[in-house]
């Protein structure tokens, strides 16, 4: 299976972090479809992008202001160079996608606005794109799709370069080597967001790459070494993360003597006494704040233009029968982290909109009725698509009376979304006498036709009474 070791969370320098989702609208490489007498090829054609092409993302925020980010579509060649045109004869063809017939890879490079394609910070991501896909190229057989492989990351190329830059390495070829070994380590190959998770942690704590390995030299061991000792404890690089502000906050610890402390480590015996558990607590950072809270799914996929939609249950972690609860107040809760984005090119082949809200109903233990409150029925109120939305349009109740009308390119882009919502980052934003969870929902939309990356919001939830 080809590793996948980027983030799906951009990781900006500071000062340079975008509010919303649009930082975290991501690498976007595209497959164009070329067309056929097929009837259904020459519909998909309608989809394709071409490159030169500019293509907006944008977000409606609550108060009805719009934010957009602008990415200028690319050609792929045969030597990992990025075009904005056809490539001439001196340069080969473009190269042909192994995985579909008459598909050519393409990606989408961040813009500063809509109107500067040429820059020398773009010249310098079509530079890092080349490296990459040699340094990709180096670890994988002969004949290998390279450009469909960086088309699978989950990562905006601008986010890799910037990362690269901050992490110490002289080459690019090391900092594929580094990224590529967390995904030949089981433990993490099985975690969705290990890539996003070992990012955060190096943006978080300001270290770099290079000053993790060059500690571990110090200490006689090595990067799969490190990693592996992490998978014999169980620890992700979230719970890493923590360990370390907890060190850092306590005893003001820096990054080489954290790591020489958690390397040197020895986890007490599983007695399953408090006084062991506290110990381990203290010894590691770790937090057992979210073990007061059971969520009955963490991920769960949510159903396009439906009114049939899945839902998870956030119970005490003492009982994790939801009959055992009872409403703590009438009906549901609705209008959580309500969103509206849209996508459309310059060429105005393709269009959406996407706008969708969550819901959940406030729920109390019925043997210990002053005790906290839950969730029952948390997920997605609707989650709709169209070609087109107005102001105040209610895309629910229009899909349910008439149906959506799409243009033959939109209704293809929006029949092929996938999306999936996951719940995460578990806290009792009440007390310890009458805890309420607080987390993180994070949506993730993958159009499938065109876009092999991507879009990633994240929202905060607190469960209120």
């Amino acid at each position: 299976m080809p590793l996948h070791p980027f983030t799906s969370t951009p990781v900006r320098p500071a000062g340079q972090r975008t509010p919303l989702v649009l930082s975290a609208v991501l690498a976007l490489t595209l497959t164009a479809c070329g067309g056929s007498g097929d009837p259904e090829a020459t519909a998909e054609a309608a989809l394709d992008f071409v490159p030169g092409e500019v293509v907006t993302l944008g977000l409606v925020a609550p108060d009805g202001s719009v934010q957009e980010s602008h990415y200028l579509m690319h050609g792929v060649d045969q030597d990992g160079r990025l075009l904005t045109q056809d490539a001439p004869a001196q340069h080969g063809t473009l190269k042909m996608a192994a995985s579909a017939d008459n598909q050519r890879p393409m990606i989408a490079l961040p813009l500063e606005n809509s109107q500067q394609t040429n820059t020398p910070r773009l010249a310098a991501l079509r530079a890092f794109y080349q490296q990459l896909w040699h340094g990709i190229a180096q670890r994988r057989a002969p004949g290998t799709d390279i450009a469909a492989e960086i088309g699978d990351l989950e990562a905006d190329i601008a986010v890799l370069y910037d990362d690269y830059r901050r992490s110490g390495f002289t080459s690019v070829n090391d900092y594929v080597v580094f990224y590529e070994q967390v995904g030949e380590n089981p433990f993490f190959d099985a975690q969705e967001t290990v890539e996003e998770e070992l990012l955060e942690f190096f943006y978080a704590t300001g270290s770099r790459q290079s000053q993790l390995l060059q500690t571990l030299a110090e200490l006689q061991w090595d990067w799969p070494g490190f990693l592996k000792l992490m998978a014999q404890r169980g620890h992700t690089f979230a719970s890493l993360l923590r360990q370390y502000r907890s060190f850092n906050s306590f005893l003001g610890t820096n990054m080489p003597n954290f790591i020489k402390r958690y390397v040197n480590f020895q986890a007490p015996p599983r007695s399953g006494t408090l006084a062991a558990s506290t110990t381990a607590t203290a010894q590691t950072g770790e937090s057992n704040e979210d073990e007061l809270f059971f969520p009955t799914k963490t991920s769960l996929s949510v159903n396009v233009n439906s009114n049939k939609q899945k839902s998870i249950d956030i119970l005490a972690a003492h009982d994790k029968d939801v009959k055992n609860y009872y409403s703590a107040r009438i009906g549901y809760i609705k209008d959580v982290c309500p969103t509206r984005m849209y996508i459309k090119g310059r060429l105005g082949r393709a269009r959406a909109e996407l706008a969708w809200k969550m819901k959940y109903m406030s729920i109390g233990h019925n043997k210990t009725r002053a005790y906290g409150r839950y969730a029952a029925d948390f997920g997605m109120e609707f989650f709709g698509a169209a070609e087109t939305m107005g102001e105040n349009h209610n895309l629910f109740m229009d899909w349910l009376i008439n149906g959506f009308n799409y243009g033959v390119g939109s209704k293809l882009l929006i029949k092929s979304l996938n999306v999936n919502m996951e719940v995460m980052d578990f806290k009792n934003i009440g007390t310890k006498e009458s805890p309420r969870p607080g987390f993180k929902v994070k949506v993730k939309i993958k159009p499938n036709k065109i876009f092999n990356s991507p879009w990633v919001n994240d929202c905060d939830v607190n469960i209120v009474y």
